[in-house]
């Protein structure tokens, strides 16, 4: 394989593809300190936005709004209830069965006041919301005394308060430090602002322990503290990579904006793989699917691109033996989704080891059928010529000429469907012809191949 083509390949592998996205609501810029975390909770339905189509991240949280957050983002379901628990709470209402089933016996995430009243729309402290966290996900938070009385930096809270068991263990597990709360005062009693509670609940889904133990120094909680205005964890994601047997399936959710990458092996002549990934969520997002043959040097010259629809992305391939990487790629951060890759079938031109032999440069005219993704052509010159390839339809239409390693590209310049180029005499170019992004796979598809 020459230098330079191993450069691109490289860097087809390991960088990952470029992704832009509008963000989610008007009123959360990109500037938002909590922007990662709306947009990412959002997508996975466990925040909504109003009806005017708005966030309002600066808005309080109620007690019934927070504790409905925290039952989606545990995906619990509250059981039915035949009358109210508290005297505030009105029978019927959208909240009533969250906040009776947290009150129940049987869980006790929350209690009322001493007057019998639970206030569901009264705003949520910091520290009140800090505590049905913990509750509700069954997170543990010890017991603390005056010998830990250095592990609470903040002026305005005592460890005798029945709260700082929470902040502590907070600051322990990752939950604390969220952009906005620094400096000297935590304000305990100070109402938890809508885009807070999503820093909240995202920290508690991305668990970033600080310490190993609940003994953890006061350094430990201290150097945490002083991280408070650090970027979101999800815009410093690093890729995934899992190692699996085909076939298989997953449900899991992208980290940041990074790919997932599916690495497995071939053994078969011929395997044909039908894979479907659908991100999912209230927001779901748009994704992209590659399927890598892997050479022994970990480079790939034999790839395909998976075909977009919507929040879909889908691959029929026929496959010879070897190792592969699925590589997922996302368009937003932590959007959830699920994969699919078994075996499926084939209509005898899935891949480079059905492509159609062509070489009387006539032009030709084929369609894509019903749940076909692609077809594949091969071709050689029988001299030096220059030429341009190109497939057109009335439909959006994907054209890729792919080149052997063996020839060596100058200046990383490779052959491109509507474009001239000096093709090398004996050599066998490969061309997949498929559907463009957005082109539903269950239409069939005309298209006509030709030479110029």
């Amino acid at each position: 394989m020459s230098f330079r083509r191993s450069l691109v390949l490289a860097a087809v592998l390991i960088l990952p593809l470029a992704v832009s996205a509008a963000g989610l609501f008007p009123d959360v810029g990109d500037n938002h300190p909590y922007k990662s975390e709306i947009e990412s909770l959002a997508r996975a339905a466990i925040v909504k936005g109003n009806p005017d189509g708005k966030f309002y991240p600066d808005r309080s949280v109620n007690r019934a709004e927070f504790l409905k957050m925290l039952y989606v983002a545990t995906k619990r379901t509250p059981n039915a209830v035949s009358s109210s628990c508290f005297t505030d709470v009105e029978h019927g209402s959208w909240y009533e069965s969250y906040v009776c089933d947290a009150a129940s016996k049987k869980n006790g995430f929350v209690q009322g006041y001493s007057d019998g009243k639970f206030r569901p729309s009264s705003p949520v402290s910091r520290t009140e919301a800090l505590k049905m966290t913990f509750t509700v996900f069954g997170l543990g938070a010890p017991d603390i005394n005056s010998n830990d009385q250095d592990i609470i930096k903040f002026v305005d809270i005592s460890v005798s308060a029945w709260y700082s068991k929470y902040i502590r263990a907070a600051y322990t597990i990752g939950i604390l430090p969220i952009a906005t709360q620094g400096g000297a005062h935590f304000y305990p009693d100070q109402e938890l602002l809508r885009g807070e509670a999503a820093a909240y609940i995202w920290n508690v889904l991305h668990p970033k322990s600080v310490s190993s133990s609940s003994s953890s120094s006061s350094s430990s909680v201290s150097s945490s503290m002083s991280s408070s205005m650090m970027s979101s964890k999800s815009s410093s994601a690093a890729p995934i990579s899992k190692n699996v047997k085909f076939p298989f399936s997953d449900t899991s959710l992208f980290s940041g904006r990074q790919s997932t990458s599916y690495m497995f092996e071939l053994k078969a002549t011929k395997t044909n793989v039908s894979v479907t990934v659908q991100t999912t969520g209230y927001y779901p997002s748009d994704v992209s699917c590659r399927l890598y043959l892997l050479g022994a040097s970990g480079f790939s010259d034999e790839y395909y691109l998976g075909v977009q629809n919507e929040s879909s992305c889908s691959l029929v391939v026929n496959a010879r033996p070897g190792k592969y990487q699925l590589q997922l790629q996302p368009t937003v951060a932590d959007v959830p989704y699920t994969l699919t890759a078994k075996i499926g079938a084939s209509d005898g031109n899935d891949g480079f080891i059905d492509a159609l032999n062509i070489g009387d440069m006539v032009p030709r005219t084929a369609t894509l059928e019903t749940g076909d993704l692609y077809d594949w052509y091969a071709f050689t010159m029988n001299k030096k010529l220059t030429a341009t390839v190109d497939a057109t339809a009335q439909e959006k239409i994907t054209c890729i000429i792919y080149t052997p390693s063996d020839v060596d590209q100058f200046g990383f310049s490779g052959p491109e469907c509507g474009k001239p180029y000096e093709f090398v005499p004996g050599v066998k170019y490969t061309i997949g012809v498929g559907r463009g992004i957005g082109v539903s796979p269950i239409k069939k598809l005309t298209y006509t191949l030709r030479w110029q």
